[in-house]
């Protein structure tokens, strides 16, 4: 009769049981649509390997190796895997027997010999517990805290990808401000001898002084640009010194050498769209927070049915009072929750909702991927036209500098002609430097966004 009970009643709480919510795969892509993606070539993960060093600079690749070594984000990405591991093994632990032993001496007043009796006594046990784990409930909690692990594993790549791809992004803006101060430290070097040629001409009254102040304005102009190219040089170098994890002062030295804009000249690539998604360390973690928050749920709907342990104990024991007692017992449990007014219920309900927002973080994630995959190969495709115009236009602005300068000594054109082909000139060679810098730093985003270091 107890056995049918126990049957009717586990039969009568899994009718309340609130099944898993029905959480389809995301869609993803067959294909990659971004502009040019059909001629750019497609690899496999390995060839990807060490990808910065494609860009053909030493210093970036040692920068990048301090950044692995020292960097604080990294570093605490590790403490959490090494917490997420602490956890899981705490988990653990509910899936088997815990064992206790407890034990104890002294003097007491027993009184057996009369009046004022004090004997000695001892007493000393052993004793054990295990909980049946019918319904999943430790087993549900440990795979949440096994997925934790997981996440924080692919946390820890994330955030390394990350690192890397912003040290190399943050590198490029270092050089490409590195190279816009020495192209107008040169442009302003330029204008100043011809600042100092027209001055000469305005004292013998061959310029008017229209054309020294023309000049003066072109000059001091240029000059203004210095610090604010060298303000973004600095700045670039202390954000370096962020993510590399040391001071500036022990930087400056790695970056002293000066060098050009990294990675402008190499070519994209692309694997396939499952590949990437499947290697996404973002995604991974989004998987997995996914995995934990459905076990959690599915452990808190356990708590609907009854829990059953099996415990003993035994101990022993001597004094006045007893002597040389031995003490043991053996005992099956049960219990169940009958009436507890929504409390096990809200639970569910909560933990449900936790894993639906962990399961549309999971689709963001996917879809994060793509759009950041199609996006940098957009902007690359997009900003290399760009940047062959702004090289053809380069070549030009040169040429009309070069004629105007020619054709001022003929007396064809005047000194205004010649300022506006040398201000031309200089503003082209500026912008192509930007150009090659967003390029370099479009094919950094695109590595990025691969999933693979």
């Amino acid at each position: 009769m107890k056995k049918i009970i126990l049957l009717t009643t586990c039969v009568f709480l899994s009718g309340c049981f609130k099944g898993g919510l029905d959480l389809s795969a995301p869609d993803r892509p067959q294909l990659w649509t971004a502009k040019n993606s059909e001629s750019v070539n497609v690899v496999e993960a390995p060839a990807l390997k060490n990808w910065w060093q494609g860009f053909n600079d030493p210093v970036l690749n040692q920068i990048v190796e301090l950044t692995l070594a020292q960097s604080p984000d990294r570093l605490t990405a590790e403490a959490k895997i090494l917490e997420a591991r602490g956890l899981r093994r705490s988990s653990r632990s509910g899936l088997f027997p815990q064992i206790g032993a407890s034990g104890n001496s002294g003097r007491q007043e027993s009184g057996v010999d009369g009046a004022g009796s004090i004997d000695d006594f001892y007493e000393a046990g052993f004793d054990a517990s295990f909980e049946i784990d019918i319904f999943g409930r430790n087993r549900n909690t440990y795979s949440a805290a096994a997925a934790r692990l997981d996440a924080a594993e692919a946390s820890y790549r994330d955030v390394t990808l990350t690192l890397i791809a912003e040290t190399v992004r943050t590198y490029i803006d270092y050089r490409a401000a590195q190279n816009q101060y020495r192209i107008a430290l040169k442009n302003l070097q330029s204008q100043e001898k011809t600042l100092t040629l027209i001055q000469d001409l305005n004292r013998l009254g061959s310029a008017p002084r229209l054309d020294v102040e023309r000049t003066e304005n072109l000059v001091n102009t240029t000059r203004a640009s210095l610090p604010e190219f060298m303000r973004q040089a600095e700045n670039a170098k202390l954000r370096l010194s962020v993510l590399t994890g040391g001071l500036p002062a022990t930087l400056a030295p790695v970056l002293s050498p000066e060098a050009e804009i990294p990675g402008s000249d190499a070519l994209p690539v692309l694997m396939a769209p499952a590949q990437v998604l499947a290697l996404r360390p973002d995604i991974r973690v989004a998987e997995k927070n996914l995995l934990e928050s459905t076990k959690l749920a599915e452990a808190a709907t356990a708590e609907f049915f009854p829990v059953f342990n099996i415990a003993g104990f035994y101990g022993i024991a001597d004094g006045g009072l007893v002597s040389n007692a031995n003490v043991w017992n053996v005992a099956l449990g049960a219990a169940v929750t009958l009436l507890d007014f929504g409390r096990i219920e809200g639970r569910i309900d909560a933990a449900r909702a936790r894993e639906m927002q962990a399961y549309q973080q999971y689709r963001k994630a996917v879809l994060a991927a793509v759009t950041e995959v199609e996006t940098a190969l957009n902007d690359y495709a997009f900003i290399n036209e760009r940047r062959v115009s702004l090289e053809k236009a380069f070549a030009n602005a040169d040429n009309s500098l070069t004629l105007s300068q020619t054709l001022y000594k003929e007396g064809e054109i005047s000194f205004l002609d010649v300022l506006d082909a040398q201000r031309n000139a200089n503003n082209a060679e500026s912008v192509l430097v930007a150009a090659r810098a967003a390029q370099a730093e479009s094919l950094t985003r695109l590595y990025k966004a691969l999933g693979v270091y």
